[in-house]
């Protein structure tokens, strides 16, 4: 048994957590967070925080940018310099302003979809224009349409990118993320990549930052960072913006401090700094009790519910299920399966309309807690069957 203990349950409800905001019985899988206990050096370092007492406004010290700067060395082969980084609260914060102060009114922003549903939030909020670029999902593996990418980025602003992306946990290779850089060089647009699911790396070093020296650089790169997923503390509100050209950057960070974005709340630094100089062995360790549990799942689908298929990749930990065998129809799909077993997922229409007849489902959470879903999920589907 290794250090730190992912198996401990924990009464989530009426702690205003958003995700256990359920029903008695339900066992929500939805949302984005783990329910794993958060690193013990993380507590004492929030804990250490807390007894100075005076909770006044707090700056950034370049200490915090030096913990990014090693854990990316370190972990990623991925050299940044500390002048490259901006201070943020949130990535979807970060993003949000980035449109409002580079963008205008029906600009277009091209991505990848299925994604990450708020970034539709994001694009709508702003005036935005999308056009998608679905993926290609062939058995198991999930292909980029590299003919209507190219298309879709002719007379764009952004190209909004999620490396690794969720909810497919598909890694980018440094050849594609070239291409990428290419096509969007060709056509003057600026690309925004989210990188805050890399350290979710199942399979133990194939994430690439689009940052890595072995990536072509280009001046319109803006890449997103955060601990948030990783050790669990996006109620933290601390991130990062790293842009290497100097007049983008402090456009960018007027634009942060005009949208009050740009400086920390009291807790937002010390923990993020000790996670990212004594997370390795937790991160190590997670990422193992992760890929045990999305093995269970997918050998429990295989014996069990053959019909459902996992088609995501082995990154974060959101996994993405075809049902297309029972329903086309997500929405009803999800809403059915909470009401007759309490099991809530999120339904795959969520994700733009190439994500109908899928579902995502969350397995970070202690191996009892996936056994019971996998369990729901079955006698669900055994009734449905039956009808």
């Amino acid at each position: 048994m290794g250090k730190y203990n992912f198996d401990t349950t924990i009464n989530r409800i009426k702690t205003c957590s958003a995700r256990w905001c359920v029903s008695e019985g339900e066992l929500p899988l939805d949302i984005a967070d783990m329910d794993f206990l958060v690193m013990p050096e993380i507590v004492k370092a929030i804990k250490n925080r807390a007894e100075q007492a005076c909770y006044g406004y707090t700056y950034v010290p370049d200490s915090y940018f030096d913990a990014y700067i090693r854990w990316w060395k370190d972990r990623h082969n991925t050299k940044l310099e500390k002048e490259w980084f901006i201070f943020s609260k949130s990535v979807v914060a970060s993003i949000d302003s980035i449109f409002k102060h580079l963008g205008k009114s029906k600009d277009i922003v091209t991505m990848f979809t299925p994604v990450y549903n708020v970034f539709f939030n994001c694009i709508k909020n702003n005036n935005l224009v999308l056009k998608e670029c679905e993926f290609v999902i062939d058995e198991d593996e999930i292909k980029i349409d590299w003919e209507k990418l190219e298309t879709q980025l002719k007379g764009a602003k952004f190209f909004l990118l999620c490396n690794p992306h969720n909810p497919l946990g598909r890694n980018f290779t440094i050849e594609e993320l070239n291409k990428i850089i290419n096509l969007c060089k060709q056509n003057d647009v600026y690309i925004i990549s989210d990188e805050i699911h890399g350290d979710l790396d199942l399979n133990k070093g194939r994430y690439i930052s689009i940052l890595n020296s072995e990536v072509t650089r280009y001046e319109k790169v803006i890449c997103l960072l955060s601990p948030s997923k990783v050790f669990n503390v996006a109620g933290l509100h601390s991130s990062v913006a790293v842009i290497l050209n100097k007049e983008l950057r402090e456009e960018i960070q007027n634009g942060f401090w005009q949208d009050d974005i740009g400086e920390p709340n009291y807790f937002a630094i010390d923990p993020i700094i000790t996670a990212f100089t004594q997370g390795d062995d937790y991160v190590d360790q997670l990422n193992s009790y992760l890929n045990e549990n999305r093995a269970y799942l997918s050998e429990f689908l295989l014996k069990n519910l053959p019909n459902l298929k996992i088609v995501s990749g082995h990154y974060t930990y959101l996994v993405w299920i075809d049902i297309s065998c029972y329903s086309s129809d997500s929405i009803l799909f999800a809403k059915n399966l909470r009401e007759k077993t309490g099991l809530v997922v999120a339904p795959g229409i969520n994700y733009g309309n190439s994500g109908e007849g899928y579902i995502r489902l969350n397995i970070a959470t202690p191996r009892k807690n996936l056994i019971d879903a996998c369990n729901r999920l079955m006698n669900y589907i055994s009734e449905k069957v039956e009808e």
